[in-house]
């Protein structure tokens, strides 16, 4: 883990855009640039009509896990509430622990409906899915003291279930917050960090008034290098912008086609200020100080364009040196 007031970096394996192979080896190519972790989204559906693929999260980390030596691991985010059983999840979280001798963290969140309704059960409001989040959380934590668990909550059920076999090193749960609600969440819920994507200083200043460890903290930074400007904003927008409507739309819609109908008004130009785009490294820097002077630790490189290795040189060879 880093120090209160030193960051370290991963890279984002997003698999709305990329396959299962394609994943790990992106995970290897970012050990191999010096990377201290990886992290990935864990979908069913990808965002966008653009976006063609959608991996299984748990497949791809346990390659990932046999096919790199120094890298810890992490979800980002991963919803243990509607689509998941909280029983699986800790499973799943626990065997790709047991995989490898470096650290596993478990960032957990409330979801979207784009994920979420596939098994038919109803989208609950967010209310209701913060008390399942904290429930399912306390069962996580339960199953991974390997004793036998009987659980019955007011959202789940557990009939006498335990988990075999577990890591030697302990998993770190981070909750996905973005305000004080959802801080309080974390905090109750006996979460190790937090997770956020707006560099607010006040998320990281909440967290440690709560007793929360200031290096524990999380963050992602889309990266849309290409060797022009305007390349890297097509990239930006063609990719990124079903983020534009923010939050309580992004988790409401059902499937990326509803994701293209309501970014239709979304315009390249739209995005300049908010996605580092282009061959420039001075924006990048840029938008990785703000989150590091927000107090963030574990930021992730987003990898936009399909040039990943490309992508991973920029920041080794121009962004990095800049932030030293």
């Amino acid at each position: 883990m880093p120090s209160e007031t030193t960051a370290r970096f991963g890279l984002k394996l997003m698999s709305e855009l990329r396959s299962p192979r394609e994943l790990v080896e992106h995970a290897v190519m970012a050990e191999a640039h010096g990377f201290a972790f990886v992290a990935i989204s864990d979908h069913i559906h990808p965002w966008l009509p653009e976006h063609e693929h959608s991996p299984f999260a748990w497949s791809v980390l346990g390659a990932v896990a046999h096919a790199t030596s120094d890298l810890d691991i992490a979800t980002g985010l991963t919803c243990p509430i509607i689509r998941y059983h909280p029983v699986i999840v800790a499973q799943a979280a626990a065997t790709v622990a047991a995989m490898t001798d470096r650290k596993l963290t478990l960032a957990v969140g409330a979801g979207e409906r784009l994920n979420e309704h596939v098994t038919g059960a109803p989208w609950p409001a967010v209310d209701l899915r913060h008390e399942m989040l904290e429930e399912a959380i306390a069962i996580l934590h339960e199953l991974w003291t390997g004793d036998w668990v009987t659980h019955r909550g007011g959202h789940y059920t557990v009939e006498d279930a335990r988990i075999y076999d577990l890591p030697d090193e302990r998993i770190d749960v981070v909750v996905g917050v973005s305000g004080d609600a959802s801080l309080d969440l974390a905090d109750r819920a006996g979460a190790d960090g937090i997770m956020a994507v707006d560099p607010e200083p006040g998320l990281v200043d909440g967290w440690a008034e709560r007793g929360g460890d200031r290096a524990a903290t999380w963050t992602e930074v889309p990266f849309a290098w290409a060797p022009s400007q305007e390349e890297g904003l097509r990239l930006a927008h063609e990719r990124l912008r079903f983020s534009a409507p923010g939050w309580k739309v992004m988790a409401e819609l059902p499937n990326p086609v509803n994701f293209g109908a309501a970014t239709e008004c979304v315009t390249p130009e739209s995005m300049a200020a908010d996605v580092p785009h282009g061959p420039d490294p001075e924006p990048y820097v840029e938008a990785v100080r703000q989150f590091v002077d927000a107090g963030f630790r574990n930021l992730s490189i987003v990898p936009v364009g399909d040039d990943v290795e490309g992508t991973l040189a920029f920041w080794r060879d121009e962004v990095a040196p800049a932030l030293s």
